[in-house]
């Protein structure tokens, strides 16, 4: 009552004294205004809008960490909706909707070709399993192949046993030796005959003791099927097509340089279909083409009925990071012919291991692939462009598919259109923000400084984040702990990753006084943005089969893989004597642990054992199958007894002369198990200036030696050859050091007892692959 008798001048005096009283601070409606300030304003240096009081009051309301909380549940929910979606993709092997619409591709009778083709086993080149019992198998089935062909079409066969060299870049660059290996060769073509071809391959060796069922006998099932059904066609092909079922592919892709190099049928190949594996089972994924000839892609996307490919896989496999290669490189290479690599990508752990068996590959796998490869040839096989492909060869493509649905291709110059239309877009935006007033410029460059120097370090930290806990893991004894668990490594090291960004962002928010507030909370929903978009990219390359997708279903075991040789070991100088004689288990771990978890199984293997570098012997003087010297740092050499074997290999100089231009030239002649490798180490003073292996040109591999592989298959003659060395200085410890390991793969010298007994001891979640190998130095 006492107000309303107030008169208006003295209110009016007593509301100003109260709003001179009143604490520094403005009401929400004000400050809610003020923080949907433009950031022009808010780079100002006065009060206000742009003052830090402003910033901390707004950088400090708990609803700030309520909003970036928010912000991560809603990523996490995005990344696992869009984990489901690439699991079905994945999954989703052959469209439900397209059931009993198969065409004329039967899975139940590739599915019998490859049950017959493992149950004989492990198949490597120059075993009776690869070269007697399998090639009779696929003979048997063409036979009966060709009995029910159409009269349109006409069968032809051929069993082509080539001997030949090439130098290879691959693992740090070595030279092959092959002599008398088997190659199975179906051609399908019109009744009149065909000018050109196509060429579909597989191989049917596998790795010692695997039964290779993925890798690749699917691939050869499928292959008789695609023949089968192409044969008793009522239409006719314009082109022939060539099917090759190559039996030495594992052995550094020799089959199929024998085939294309020597072969009769091979000057008519103008595009070839390669079928691999890199896993057990799953979806085939297109991981390479070309060189170029982009009508290749084009024909594949138009013609497979579930294509499934990606041009990123093709850019990382042909980049060398992955230690692999396929037949693909020699038919580019070697016969300057484009083509399609596909590859089954499940279950990569079990690739290469006793547990590559027929059941672990569902008929799925099988129908999907066999409609995709006939429906690809049938397409090459009658097309135009396959006489002319040599007009269509320029230009590349860019190729991905969509969580499996279809794929999409364009010529790579659209890409390049496309990503230099951004460039130009972002130099206009930018351009436009700096010419606006100078003081404006420079709050703008500050803050995008700023906020890009954040967001460069936010990812940085969440690297060396990722890099602490891996070193922790190690250190408490848990390496490689996730490994039957795929999803324990994302939550461990893709949560701390994701949250350590957050954080710096929320940290840099919370430095109101140095940092505008307003644009990094801008910069943080771009980053935001910017990580939901990588993450979608890079579950769309796991769609696409750039990454294996692992799974825990105890049916698919993860096996350490361990490589044990039971060798002896033979040095000799100079004069020919034995200076060192040494047996025992010579052990590779393929991972990063070592034996550090099969030591409390096997105690005597641990780190006395840790086998030492023969600093004066090429490859250290151990017996490497192949040049992995430089990938695998740990093994370990326990004693054990001498080998006892019914076949030795056998290894002697048979001829040294002085040649015309003042060089030592050496013959030897060496005969042995199926695999052997050849060894040479110059002194100094002296050079390999050339041998009659590959094009004659010596190759050094990683470190400075020479390496030569040599397989042979059945039946060989005594391999004879020779190197040539230049000696520019006497040595009197002689000018070069040879040695030659013997592999025994096969027949009743690739088992010892001991071997065995030790094979034994080792966990069930082991693969211990296991032989017998002799090694033998000598100094010339």
């Amino acid at each position: 009552m006492e107000r309303g008798s107030e008169s208006a001048a003295v209110r009016r005096h007593r509301v100003g004294a109260e709003r001179r009283e009143r604490p520094a601070f403005q009401p929400r409606p004000e400050r809610e205004a003020l923080a949907q300030e433009p950031l022009e304003d808010a780079g100002g240096s006065g009060g206000g809008v742009g003052s830090g009081r402003t910033r901390k009051r707004s950088a400090g309301d708990p609803g700030t960490g309520l909003s970036e909380a928010r912000a991560a549940l809603w990523l996490a929910l995005y990344l696992l909706a869009l984990r489901a979606l690439v699991q079905l993709s994945l999954q989703q092997l052959v469209l439900r909707g397209a059931a009993g619409l198969h065409g004329d591709f039967d899975a139940r009778r590739a599915r019998d070709s490859l049950e017959h083709i493992t149950s004989i086993g492990p198949r490597t080149t120059g075993s009776t399993e690869n070269e007697i019992l399998t090639v009779h198998y696929l003979l048997e089935q063409i036979k009966l192949i060709e009995i029910q062909s159409s009269s349109l079409h006409k069968i032809s066969v051929d069993i082509q046993r080539p001997t030949g060299s090439f130098s290879i870049d691959f693992l740090g660059g070595f030279t092959s030796y092959y002599d008398n290996i088997t190659n199975v060769v179906v051609k399908l073509e019109p009744r009149d005959g065909a000018q050109h071809a196509v060429l579909a391959n597989c191989h049917f060796d596998s790795v010692a003791n695997s039964p290779g069922a993925s890798d690749d006998a699917v691939s050869c099932s499928v292959m008789l099927e695609v023949l089968r059904v192409l044969s008793t066609s009522s239409e006719a092909l314009r082109h022939a097509v060539v099917f090759l079922f190559n039996g030495a592919e594992e052995n550094v892709l020799q089959a199929s340089h024998g085939f294309i190099t020597q072969h009769h049928w091979a000057s008519s190949i103008r595009a070839f279909i390669n079928l691999e594996a890199a896993g057990v089972g799953g979806k085939e994924l297109v991981f390479q083409t070309g060189p170029e000839n982009p009508w290749l892609v084009q024909a594949y996307v138009s013609a497979a009925k579930h294509p499934f490919a990606s041009v990123v896989a093709q850019e990382v496999f042909q980049s060398g990071i992955i230690p692999s290669d396929t037949d693909f490189r020699i038919y580019r290479d070697f016969g300057n012919i484009p083509g399609i690599d596909l590859a089954f990508i499940e279950n990569g752990y079990i690739y290469h291991t006793k547990y590559d068996t027929a059941d672990r590959i569902l008929s799925d796998s099988i129908q999907r692939a066999g409609d995709n490869i006939l429906a690809v040839l049938k397409y090459l096989a009658t097309s135009d462009m396959l006489a002319s492909s040599s007009e269509y060869r320029h230009g590349n493509m860019v190729f991905f598919d969509v969580f499996g649905l279809f794929v999409i291709a364009y010529p790579s110059r659209i890409g390049s259109v496309i990503n230099y239309m951004v460039v130009v877009a972002v130099v206009l935006y930018l351009s436009k923000k700096l010419m606006q007033p100078k003081h404006k410029t420079i709050n703008y460059m500050k803050d995008f400084l700023c906020g890009l120097a954040i967001t460069l370090i936010s990812w940085f930290t969440s690297l060396v984040t990722v890099l602490i806990i891996a070193v922790f893991i190690s250190l408490i004894g848990q390496s490689l702990s996730w490994y039957n668990h795929f999803y324990v490594s994302v939550c461990l090291y893709g949560a701390a990753a994701v949250g350590k960004i957050i954080f710096i962002h929320t940290l840099a928010k919370r430095f109101y006084y140095v940092i505008n507030f307003i644009y990094l909370a801008r910069s943080t929903k771009k980053t935001m943005l910017t990580l939901i978009l990588i993450c979608t990219v890079t579950f769309l390359l796991v769609c696409s089969g750039f990454f294996f997708p692992y799974s825990s279903n105890p049916a698919n075991p993860k096996p350490k893989r361990v490589f044990l040789q039971h060798m002896t070991r033979t040095f000799h100088n100079l004069e020919g004597n034995i200076v060192k004689r040494d047996s025992g288990i010579w052990i590779n771990g393929f991972d990063y642990t070592g034996m550090s978890h099969i030591t409390p199984h096997i105690p005597e293997i641990n780190d006395t054992i840790r086998a030492h570098c023969e600093e004066n012997a090429p490859l250290c003087g151990f017996p490497w199958y192949l040049p992995v010297h430089f990938l695998i740092r740990k093994n370990w050499y326990l004693p054990a007894p001498e080998v006892s074997l019914r076949n030795p290999a056998h290894f002697r100089l048979i001829a040294k002369e002085q040649t015309p231009w003042d060089s030592i030239k050496l013959t030897f002649e060496a005969t042995g198990p199926s695999h052997m490798s050849f060894y040479v180490r110059t002194h100094k003073g002296s050079t390999l200036s050339q041998w009659s292996l590959g094009n004659g040109t010596p190759v050094t591999s990683k470190g400075g030696d020479y390496f030569v592989f040599y397989s042979h298959g059945l039946q060989a003659s005594p391999w004879q050859f020779w190197i040539e060395v230049q000696v520019s200085e006497e040595q009197s410890q002689g000018m070069v050091t040879v040695a030659i390991a013997a592999h025994y793969f096969s027949g009743d010298d690739k088992r010892s007892s001991y071997l065995d007994a030790l094979k034994e001891k080792f966990p069930d979640w082991t693969f211990p692959s296991a032989w017998v190998c002799t090694y033998s130095l000598f100094v010339f």
